[in-house]
C-alpha cells in the first residue's frame, strides 16, 4: 500500500474528525447515521493502515494521542481549505445570490444608494438587496451587514474600504428666504443668518476656502435636525440656509426652488467610502456590488 493511501480515504478521515470532536463513538455514529460498531471498525482500520494509535480510552471517555491531535489539526486545515474552495467555486458558477445587506445614511440613500441598489438587484435575479437607512449624523451599525456606505468609518474592527469619491456640497436657500433675510455676500456673513444644520451632535461650522487658507464659519439657527432630508425641506420652505450634498438638491437648483451661494469657496472635505469585512474569500455578492458602485459613481 502506498504510504499516503490511508490519508486518501476521506470517509475514514471524516469519521476520525467526528470522533475526535465528539469524544464518543456513540455520538459520532449518531451524527454520521451509522452504528458505533461501524465507527469502531473504521477507526481500527485507519490506525492499522497508518501504523500508529490515534485514540485512547479513559474513564473520561475517548482521548486523542499526540499523533491523533496532530492528524486532527491537519484534517481541520484541509477541511477549511476545501470549504474556501467550495465557496469560491459556487460564487464563480452562480454569481450573486442570497441577500445583500447594505447600510447607509438617509443622505446617501436619498442621493444615490436607493437608485443604485435597485439597479444592481435588477441585474441579478437571484439576489435580494436590503437597504438599511440609519441616522444621517453617523453610521450606528446594526447587526448584520455586507457593505456599509458612509463618509465616516464605522466603529468596527477588521474592515476594508474603497474610496467612492468626494461628496460635493453646496450652500443654498430658497429665493423667499434671501428676499426676506438678505443674501450673505461672504461666508462670515452666515453668522447673522438662520442656518439649518445638526446643531445637536453634528458639526457646528461649515468649511470654506478663503484665498490660500481654509476657514470654518460657525453657524447657528432656530432649527436643527439629524436628517439631511428634513433640513433640505426646511430650506425649501424658506426657513433658512442649508449646506447639503449637491446630488440631493440638484433638481431644486435646476428649477430654482433653491439658489446656491459661495459656489467657488464652499468646500466638500467629506469622501464617500464603501466598507466591508476583511475575508480571504469574499462572497461574490459583496465583490460585485463594490465593483458596481465604483463604476457607477465614477461614471456620474
Amino acid at each position: 500500500m502506498h504510504p499516503s493511501a490511508p490519508l486518501r480515504d476521506l470517509k475514514k478521515l471524516n469519521t476520525f474528525v467526528r470522533v475526535a470532536e465528539r469524544r464518543s463513538f456513540t455520538k459520532a455514529a449518531a451524527d454520521l447515521r451509522t452504528t458505533p460498531s461501524v465507527i469502531s471498525k473504521h477507526m481500527k482500520e485507519l490506525e492499522d493502515s497508518l501504523g500508529f494509535s490515534l485514540l485512547s480510552r479513559s474513564t473520561h471517555g475517548i482521548l486523542l494521542t499526540d499523533a491523533g491531535e496532530g492528524l486532527l489539526q491537519n484534517c481541520l486545515r484541509m477541511l477549511s481549505t476545501l470549504d474556501d474552495y467550495v465557496v469560491e467555486a459556487r460564487n464563480l458558477q452562480s454569481g450573486p445570490f442570497g441577500t445583500l445587506r447594505v447600510q447607509t445614511t438617509g443622505d446617501h440613500a436619498g442621493s444615490i444608494l436607493a437608485t443604485l441598489a435597485a439597479e444592481f438587484a435588477g441585474r441579478h435575479p437571484g439576489l435580494r438587496v436590503h437597504l438599511s437607512v440609519l441616522a444621517d449624523d453617523g453610521v450606528c451599525v446594526e447587526d448584520g451587514f455586507d457593505v456599509i456606505v458612509a463618509s465616516k468609518k464605522p466603529p468596527l474592527p477588521g474592515l476594508e474600504d474603497c474610496d467612492l469619491g468626494e461628496v460635493r456640497h453646496v450652500v443654498c436657500a430658497s429665493p423667499e428666504y434671501f428676499q426676506s433675510a438678505g443674501r450673505p455676500s461672504e461666508p462670515k456673513d452666515l453668522r447673522e443668518h438662520n442656518c439649518l444644520a445638526n446643531l445637536y451632535s453634528g458639526p457646528k461650522s461649515w468649511p470654506f476656502q478663503s484665498g490660500s487658507r481654509q476657514i470654518h464659519v460657525e453657524v447657528k439657527g432656530s432649527l436643527s435636525s439629524n436628517s439631511g432630508a428634513a433640513l433640505i425641506q426646511m430650506a425649501r420652505e424658506g426657513r433658512g440656509i442649508v449646506r447639503a450634498p449637491r446630488r440631493l438638491v440638484g433638481e431644486d437648483l435646476s428649477n430654482k426652488t433653491l439658489e446656491s451661494i459661495f459656489d467657488k469657496s464652499a468646500l466638500s472635505p467629506e469622501r464617500l467610502r464603501v466598507f466591508f469585512a476583511k475575508a480571504k474569500h469574499q462572497p461574490v455578492k459583496t465583490t460585485e456590488f463594490v465593483r458596481f458602485l465604483l463604476e457607477a459613481i465614477s461614471a456620474r
